[in-house]
């Protein structure tokens, strides 16, 4: 009996510990909006896009060098599989095939070795530029939760369906944008 009584009470006192535990507030947050209205990380973004883009122009040019090698390639097989011309002037056509197909190779190991440039100082823009922004505007949610006591706060695109009375994404940006 004294057996049931202590294992009655002790379930007792069990439930009313799980009773009493806080249910979690939950918050939402749309992290690309916060990003696109955060002037300072927009401003970054510019900034960064802005040291990649004469690296890109010079890309574009490098390929369109690459085209224009390979139109003069066509135009040389075309001497050389012309039946018209001499021997002469295919053996003339083969030597310039064989020229371009070198310059080829050579413009599409520069092209590579910018293009691995660009992915590098894009790295580095995002590094040193963005990816402190990134952590501010993490910090702002975190702000803005604990203020209104919310214990987590979820990415709104993860989310199947949230009230709206959950958003904090404009208590984010406005936080964001007065510092």
């Amino acid at each position: 009996m004294k057996k049931i009584i202590t294992i009655l009470t002790f379930s007792i006192f069990a439930a009313a510990g799980l009773l009493a535990q806080k249910t979690p507030v939950v918050g939402t947050v749309d992290v690309q909006r916060v990003l696109s209205d955060y002037n300072e990380f927009q401003s970054a973004v510019e900034k960064v896009r802005g040291s990649v883009a004469p690296v890109e122009e010079e890309m574009q040019k490098m390929q369109q060098s690459i085209q224009d090698i390979l139109g003069k390639g066509r135009e040389a097989e075309l001497k050389r599989d012309n039946p018209a011309s001499s021997e002469s002037a295919k053996t003339e056509a083969e030597i310039e095939i064989a020229q371009y197909q070198e310059q080829l190779r050579e413009e599409q190991t520069r092209l590579q070795q910018f293009r691995q440039q660009a992915q590098q100082l894009a790295q580095q823009g995002q590094q040193e530029e963005l990816a402190p922004l990134q952590e501010k505007a993490v910090e702002a949610v975190a702000t803005v939760a604990n203020d209104k006591g919310i214990d987590l706060v979820i990415a709104k695109n993860s989310v199947i369906f949230a009230s709206d009375e959950l958003e904090i994404t404009d208590s984010v940006i406005a936080l964001l944008n007065s510092q």
